[in-house]
């Protein structure tokens, strides 16, 4: 045990000064948590805390999966030059204009480092997805924090923080408010001239994009994953749309096999079956619709969403998000407790929206909740 402490802190005094300043920041992923959810096998489980699709990806995908799990031995295109035509055709633009990536997570990350220098910073508004800030500080940015109002977009205010800013990471929907800033606003933000990130992974439940005007501006990217409504959170792929220039900075930077074949597959055999991607928004939005009624009834303070989840204040239950998240827990319940969250707090918990019978019986588990238990 004697040889323990030494042998950290001398591994303390290898890493680079951006991780020391991001372990003093206190900012990690909340990799416990996800653990913990990820550990529980049981199907008796309702997992509502990880914003994954409620009834997974389309059969043909696996079939696709099954296919290509033949090929595993060789190399994926590195180009992934089908996924990138098919998403072309998905979404009307140029091949030229998409760069594909390991999750949204990994062009996070390489925005961060084709487009920053060290201490540049970026705004990032809060609360929000939390890899904005982790991809900032590691690349060694400096974020720029401005809190949401009573969660609500300022445009103005916004604009006027970019002001010493390089860049600027916006959900849209914001992960975990579930709200946009307007239309106009982003068009405010995009007019100060610096690059601004909006992060679409919700945007097929909320029906509205800026893809277009990604492929015509030279200073917005528009990030989209896979993995909440094709239902392929477990393959890890997203990608970037934006000028070709842009996009030519993230590919020149990227590793030449960052997304498996395996995943390369499965997001094109996603993409041609529309028919199943209009039957999990559909389940969507009338289970989000659903929670926010009766969770409402309920007692909590249920804030409007696009996306398919649900950002909820549990004070009118008497309760903070810990003890109603444990409570839900050992009824085999999970929701994601925001205490962690920045700029949210421990009264507010986010909820994903599920089948329609893991919403009812997370609704009945609330009831008893706030009748006692």
């Amino acid at each position: 045990m004697s040889n323990v402490r030494p042998k950290c802190q001398k591994v303390r005094g290898m890493l680079s000064r951006r991780v020391e300043e991001l372990s003093r920041s206190g900012m990690v992923y909340p990799l416990a948590d996800s653990a913990r959810e990820c550990d529980i096998e049981s199907k008796a489980v309702v997992k509502l805390s990880s914003n994954e699709s409620p009834l997974g990806p389309s059969p043909s995908v696996l079939r696709a999966i099954r296919r290509e799990a033949k090929y595993i031995g060789l190399y994926p295109d590195p180009r992934a030059g089908e996924l990138k035509r098919a998403i072309a055709d998905y979404l009307d633009i140029d091949v030229e204009c998409i760069a594909i990536g390991n999750g949204s997570d990994e062009l996070v990350d390489l925005i961060c480092k084709a487009f920053m220098d060290p201490n540049d910073r970026a705004l990032i508004p809060l609360p929000t997805f939390s890899m904005y800030e982790i991809a900032c500080r590691v690349n060694g940015g400096s974020p720029k924090f401005v809190e949401l109002p009573n969660f609500r977009w300022r445009a103005a205010e916004l604009s006027d923080a970019m002001s010493d800013a390089r860049l600027a990471f916006i959900g849209r929907p914001n992960n975990p408010t579930g709200n946009s800033i307007s239309l106009i606003g982003l068009r405010k933000l995009i007019a100060c001239g610096k690059l601004i990130v909006v992060d679409e992974a919700y945007a097929e439940f909320a029906g509205y994009s800026v893809v277009k005007e990604a492929t015509r501006r030279e200073n917005l990217l528009v990030l989209r994953t896979f993995s909440k409504a094709f239902g392929l959170a477990g393959v890890r792929i997203g990608y970037a749309i934006g000028s070709p220039e842009l996009v030519d900075a993230l590919e020149r930077i990227r590793a030449p096999f960052n997304v498996n074949r395996i995943a390369q597959s499965a997001a094109v055999a996603a993409l041609r079956d529309g028919r199943y991607l209009q039957k999990v928004v559909g389940v969507v939005r009338a289970g989000r619709d659903y929670l926010r009624r009766e969770l409402s009834k309920a007692g909590m303070l249920v804030l409007p969403s696009d996306a398919n989840f649900l950002m909820a204040d549990v004070r009118p239950l008497d309760t903070d998000a810990p003890r109603l998240c444990e409570f839900l827990a050992r009824r085999g319940i999970l929701i994601r407790d925001l205490s962690r969250f920045r700029g949210a707090g421990p009264s507010y918990v986010r909820i994903s929206v599920g089948t329609p019978r893991q919403n009812e019986r997370l609704v009945v588990a609330v009831r008893k909740f706030k009748g006692g238990g």
